[in-house]
């Protein structure tokens, strides 16, 4: 008896192989045998399989963190050491994902003050008995021809050997200054590789020989675009150090430097991570919150993969099952059984997806490897580290994609249960009557789904917390609860199409009969279209949050030239104002300044560590004393007055204001007065005259003037930066002064700030100069009398000053988001025809006899052309209605996140409440109109020959 059942298990096990077997064979067959609608099965799975495999592996190349990068950080060094910090460093093992810094440093023995990587080489080197190689990165520019190139130049002496960071491929090592290298990317820029080039750094010329042409490992610095030597500007801070050595810096070491400020990159640490117990516990939680979130995008990643990619090929599997028909209710009538009919529509599946998942997975990862061997081309996409394949991620992606197409193929598989052996043979075959139950069900899946985002959504916009993996889940819902909608709203739009026209009222007949095959279709449309929608909304919403927030710098269509440092120190004004009028003659210029406070953290890249003093200029509101102007210690708030981040009501305007417009401008009274005439305001003018400044005041403030005046404190402050008590910033004041002005105060808004330069008080040149009011020009204002400057005088203008300056025009809000979204609509459209013509394609093939029974009774071309565009047009234009209706539901779920919190770009202060929401109906309409119409003359034009009306073709 035992053998007997182990006999009938064999039995069982080798019917369910050969079934199968028989199955894959056949399908490779029919693959090899309609090779069109294999290709195009292929190319759906295979496409976004690409694009999401590229997207995996171009985030894993860019995030250089561990040991990869060692060789751009510090070659074949031990470590590397930046510049040291405040106070001491809490760091993790690799400190590129995040460190702090809290409390007293170390003092580093033999440490110059205020000195430079270079010049401290020596005191880094004796504190780590190693070699310290000092480096720092420089911002320097040149001209090619009439074209102004921004560079990076890195110096540091790569004599000593650094291996793996800086590689000559031609010519020779820089050895002294005035000798520079040129990268690999620079040259890929035009810069010569041969003979003098003239740089100009911090406001001089400089030329350098060019030496020879190197390959600079990239990292987080980015590729430089010059190697030299010394840096050209003498004891600047920043930078770091390179440590040569036979030992390793392991994580005792580590800690001991962190003591000191400094953020230490160690190959050993990098390389062979200690426990994570040695980390502290802030540093714990962010290591772990990271993986987290890492683990999560990846699920969501391939779960939206696995529904896009079952959409877009579910109309090529219900056709192609379709088309079988005949041939498989003849292996019924045979005595084929119900599984193995579904074997092999399940056949065609597998084979497809695994050729079809396997090659997208591997053309995503050879697309990013050939991409990262153009140095511009991984700049761009920011893949700054070693090539990475994320085998896990990759290995779910792929199979994630063949189960899409398994999937794909299971509903029109399942069908043939019910298959009417009868019926086909006799050519006649209807989806049977659909299924109210499932109807119910996909409402209450689509109206859970819907509710179930918004809220989830609402929930995100008011919480840190995650849940993207509840987002995806309800949006798969609400998908599918639609998708279960379709059979009964084909049926309901057939039975109400009598009054449409002939082939109209043929197509919505035909597409609610063969629901099996429509279906499929009208699903794939409806998530592309829901996809578009969502984006269109969200980012129209986005857009238009930035627009409200947007606050102009200057009035509408004027200019201001700003430099890399304030313009009196290294900027000719009077020579700027000459250039600007050889070129626009009538140009009005005017120089705006600001409050010259003698602070060095203002100066200076290096960090005081000697008491200084330091001028403090602020307006004293009505009720406070200058004191408090300095330090408000009497103003408290609650817990929940901090999260609309109100304001100190004595620090409004000046120095030590708080808030995004508190600072004070000086400009010559007549630009003030003309800023005052825009603003209809032309009776103030004798105000200013009379040596007035003109206050702004926020929205819903207390006014700063009393009896049309101003008061005005100056002192002086000595602040101690090695004092870590943190005592009351006012105790250090002294030579305490204050003045009254007369006044034009002026309410803000977003229409007048940028009249106002975005300032809290603007005091004329003049009237600063009276009273020893210490300032600097940090910008010129640039106006011209016949009209808005054009785009072309501005690069005119750019032209003509030196490469330190820089100009720009207020032109208002200009979206960032058009082109993106002409993309967009570009790619959806493309999708959607290729769907809904494939479909068609497909639908018109198994409707051969139909053809040729309309051609032997007489109709023409011109006929079976409107059917054809009948039949598109009724697929997509259901399709896309229903897409928008869907997608607007998580395009709502997405603003939320996106703008249900802001900013007043005036007072600073947060706003929650009701998210903005942009619903672009003309686009969507436009949309959902132009592209079944692009598709029903696609398809028309596709019926070319006259079918055989006399040959059998099912």
């Amino acid at each position: 008896m035992t053998a007997d059942a182990n006999a009938g298990k064999r039995s069982a096990w080798g019917r369910f192989t050969g079934s199968w077997g028989i199955a894959l064979r056949m399908a490779r067959r029919d693959v090899r045998r309609h090779k069109g609608r294999s290709a195009l099965i292929v190319i759906m799975v295979a496409l976004p399989t690409l694009l999401l495999v590229f997207a995996i592996v171009s985030a894993a190349t860019s995030q250089v963190t561990g040991p990869e990068q060692i060789p751009s950080r510090m070659g074949n060094g031990v470590a590397s050491l930046d510049y040291p910090q405040g106070g001491k460093v809490d760091q993790p093992f690799d400190p590129s994902s995040s460190w702090g810094s809290d409390g007293a440093r170390i003092p580093v023995p033999g440490w110059v003050e205020g000195g430079s990587a270079f010049d401290n080489a020596q005191a880094v080197g004796s504190l780590t008995k190693t070699t310290a190689i000092p480096y720092v990165s420089e911002s320097v520019s040149t001209r090619l021809g009439d074209r102004r190139l921004n560079l990076t130049s890195f110096a540091v002496d790569p004599r000593p050997g650094l291996k793996g960071m800086v590689e000559v491929t031609d010519g020779r090592l820089p050895q002294r200054a005035g000798e520079a290298m040129v990268s690999q990317t620079a040259e890929s820029r035009g810069l010569p590789t041969t003979g003098t080039l003239t740089l100009r750094s911090n406001g001089q010329d400089v030329e350098v020989d060019i030496v020879g042409i190197a390959k600079v490992a990239s990292g987080d610095r980015g590729t430089p675009d010059l190697v030299v030597p010394q840096p050209f500007v003498k004891g600047q801070g920043g930078g770091g150090w390179i440590l040569l050595g036979s030992e390793p810096v392991r994580w005792p070491e580590v800690e001991r430097l962190n003591t000191h400020g400094f953020l230490v990159y160690s190959a050993e640490v990098l390389e062979n991570p200690p426990p994570t117990s040695e980390l502290s516990a802030s540093n714990r939680e962010m290591l772990a919150s990271n993986n987290d979130r890492t683990s999560t995008f990846i699920a969501i990643g391939g779960a939206l993969l696995l529904i896009i990619t079952t959409l877009l090929v579910g109309p090529a599997f219900a056709v192609s099952a379709a088309r079988q028909r005949r041939t498989l209710a003849l292996s019924a009538s045979n005595g084929a059984t119900t599984a193995q009919l579904r074997h092999s529509v399940l056949a065609q599946a597998v084979v497809l997806g695994v050729i079809a998942a396997v090659a997208g997975s591997a053309l995503g990862v050879a697309l990013a490897w050939a991409l990262m061997r153009n140095d511009r081309v991984t700049q761009f996409l920011g893949m700054g580290g070693p090539f990475e394949l994320p085998w896990v991620a990759v290995a779910l992606v792929t199979l994630a994609a063949m189960a899409s197409s398994v999937i794909a193929a299971l509903l029109p598989a399942r069908r043939l249960g019910r298959l009417d052996i009868v019926g086909v043979m006799k050519g006649q075959n209807v989806s049977p009557r659909p299924s109210k139950v499932v109807f119910l069900v996909g409402a209450a899946l689509a109206a859970l789904g819907g509710f179930w985002v918004i809220s989830l959504a609402a929930n995100q916009a008011t919480s840190a917390e995650g849940g993207e993996v509840k987002v995806v889940a309800a949006t798969v819902a609400l998908v599918v609860g639609a998708i279960m909608l379709a059979p009964m709203i084909l049926v309901g739009i057939a039975r109400v199409s009598s009054r449409l026209p002939v082939s109209l009222r043929m197509a919505t007949r035909d597409a609610g009969r063969q629901r099996s095959r429509s279906v499929p279709a009208i699903a794939a449309i409806l998530a592309g279209v829901a996809v578009l929608t969502m984006t269109l909304i969200a980012s129209g919403s986005d857009n238009e949050q930035g627009r409200r927030e947007y606050t102009a710098q200057n009035v509408p269509g004027d200019a201001k030239v700003f430099g890399q440092g304030s313009l009196s120190d290294g900027m000719d004004v009077e020579g700027i104002t000459t250039s600007f009028a050889a070129i626009h003659p009538g140009l009005e210029v005017s120089p705006v300044g600001s409050v010259n406070t003698g602070d060095p953290w203002m100066t200076s890249n290096s960090p005081p560590t000697k008491p200084y003093d330091a001028r403090a200029i602020n307006v004293v509101p009505p009720g406070c004393t200058p004191t408090r102007t300095v330090s408000d210690t009497e103003f408290t708030i609650s817990m929940e007055e901090s999260q609309s981040n109100p304001q100190p009501p004595c620090q409004r305007v000046g120095t030590q204001g708080t808030g995004n417009i508190a600072s004070i401008a000086f400009t010559p009274a007549a630009e003030i007065v003309r800023r005052l005439t825009l603003l209809g305001r032309e009776d103030d003018a004798q105000t200013i005259a009379a040596g007035g400044v003109v206050v702004s005041r926020p929205p819903g403030t207390k006014t700063l003037l009393a009896d049309g005046k101003v008061t005005v404190m100056t002192a002086t402050q000595t602040i101690d930066p090695n004092d870590q008590d943190q005592p009351d910033p006012a105790a250090g004041l002294h030579d305490i002064k204050t003045v009254t002005l007369p006044a034009v105060e002026v309410e803000l808004s977003k229409e007048n700030v940028g009249t106002l330069l975005s300032r809290g008080m603007l005091v004329p040149t003049e009237v600063a100069k009276a009273q020893g009011w210490p300032g600097y020009i940090d910008q010129l204002t640039v106006h011209d009398p016949s009209g808005p400057i054009t785009q072309d005088l501005t690069e005119r203008l750019g032209g003509a000053v030196s490469d330190e300056v820089y100009i720009q025009t207020e032109r208002g809000y200009q979206s960032p988001l058009k082109w993106i979204i002409l993309v967009l609509i570009g790619i959806f459209s493309l999708l959607l025809l290729v769907i809904t013509l494939t479909s068609t394609a497909l639908t018109l093939a198994e409707q051969e006899n139909d053809q040729a029974t309309l051609a032997a009774l007489g109709s023409g071309r011109g006929t079976r052309r409107v059917m054809a565009a009948a039949q598109a047009f009724t697929l997509c234009i259901i399709g896309a209605v229903l897409g928008v209706a869907v997608g607007i539901v998580p395009g709502i779920a997405l603003a939320y996140p996106l703008t249900a919190q802001s900013w007043n770009p005036i007072t600073g202060e947060q706003i929650n409440g009701d998210p903005i929401l942009v619903f672009p109906w003309l686009i969507l309409i436009g949309f959902a109109i132009a592209v079944p119409a692009v598709s029903a003359g696609l398809a028309a034009a596709g019926i070319r020959k006259a079918p055989d009306a006399t040959h059998r073709t099912a």
